[in-house]
């Protein structure tokens, strides 16, 4: 047992060494080196999450919150109340639905924009990674050619609805308020699940993992179709959000994928939750905790993300993405004037 822990002790000092050294080159090209981003994520393993949460609290103390005004948008008119009450049930369970929905309108809107805008085909297991980004098409739910058909970040950011829901003060104050800093908007993405095929694909991220790609982070699941048991539910372990709530027998492993009955055993079924519900559903998760989506056994399924986190530290995005269009000077100005959460995109 005692060198067990010395041993632990040696790598976590080395892994810290080198996140300062790679925290110290990213402050000089905003690029976080891939020997401090796997840094980032053994810390994460050994330390069961206390790692992630000194650093977020030296964040906090950096860049402390926007003062937002008015929380009122796409979740309803919130108040601070409201705000603290959604980001205790966050901390408590790794979640939050809300009661409100997206209009069915813009639901309408943004399913029109995904199937007639070209994706591309995610690569799915035992496809070579050479094939990975190259096959491209529009989706035809008549006949799906992949599991997982997602779109360019660049064209979302640029698109009416999208920009709207990106600058709502609602999301924000939600984000911020889990955060605990000034929010970055990391990512945005938009993907259609398919019944391609129905196992469980690794690549399609449906099998049990942990997300850590940057420090500390808050993410928004829109549905902008009905989900439904047979439509591949967002699947969640409430609880493993929170620190030290990750068993060690998974976390030695390190970043991998972890078998249905693997999480069985190791949970009670009361903690394993599927998210269905119509669309316009607008879930809040700590992808910190374990989760996965289901295969698709009938139909489809479309949503939307939006990822808020305290750093762009971290994974680095593949490829970069700009604003070449604001829709409205009302939503030019709020970018411009909270520039850090959008700071990958200007």
């Amino acid at each position: 047992m005692a060198l067990s822990m010395a041993s632990k002790m040696i790598q976590g000092a080395k892994a810290s060494l080198r996140m300062a050294a790679g925290a110290w080159q990213f402050s000089k090209n905003r690029t976080t080196p891939n020997y401090a981003y796997q840094s980032l994520v053994q810390l994460f393993c050994l330390t069961g999450g206390r790692s992630n949460d000194l650093m977020a609290r030296a964040m906090a103390l950096r860049y402390p919150t926007y003062d937002l005004g008015s929380a009122e948008g796409i979740l309803g008119k919130l108040t601070r109340r409201d705000v603290t009450n959604v980001v205790e049930d966050i901390k408590e369970h790794g979640f939050h639905v809300f009661s409100e929905k997206l209009p069915a309108t813009i639901c309408d809107r943004l399913e029109a924009f995904a199937l007639k805008q070209e994706a591309i085909i995610r690569q799915m297991d035992q496809e070579s990674a050479r094939q990975y980004g190259t096959r491209k098409a529009v989706y035809n739910p008549v006949a799906p050619q992949g599991i997982i058909y997602e779109f360019d970040p660049e064209v979302l950011i640029n698109q009416n609805d999208i920009q709207i829901l990106m600058t709502d003060r609602s999301i924000l104050s939600v984000a911020q308020g889990y955060i605990g800093s000034k929010p970055v908007l990391d990512e945005v993405n938009l993907w259609w699940s398919t019944a391609y095929r129905a196992n469980a694909d690794a690549s399609a991220a449906q099998l049990y993992h942990f997300d850590m790609d940057r420090i500390r982070w808050l993410k928004f699941f829109i549905y902008l179709t009905d989900v439904e048991p047979q439509n591949g539910p967002h699947c969640f372990v409430e609880g493993t959000h929170r620190t030290g709530g990750i068993p060690q027998d998974f976390l030695k492993r390190g970043y991998v994928r972890i078998s249905d009955q693997e999480i069985q055993a190791a949970f009670s079924h009361d903690r394993l939750i599927e998210f269905t519900g119509p669309r316009g559903t607008i879930i809040a998760e700590d992808t910190r905790g374990l989760h996965k989506g289901r295969p698709i056994l009938r139909g489809h399924r479309l949503i939307l993300e939006f990822e808020f986190s305290n750093s762009l530290f971290g994974g680095t995005p593949h490829k970069v993405s700009r604003f070449g269009t604001f829709h409205g000077q009302d939503i030019e100005h709020f970018i411009r004037t909270h520039s850090r959460v959008y700071e990958r995109w200007l």
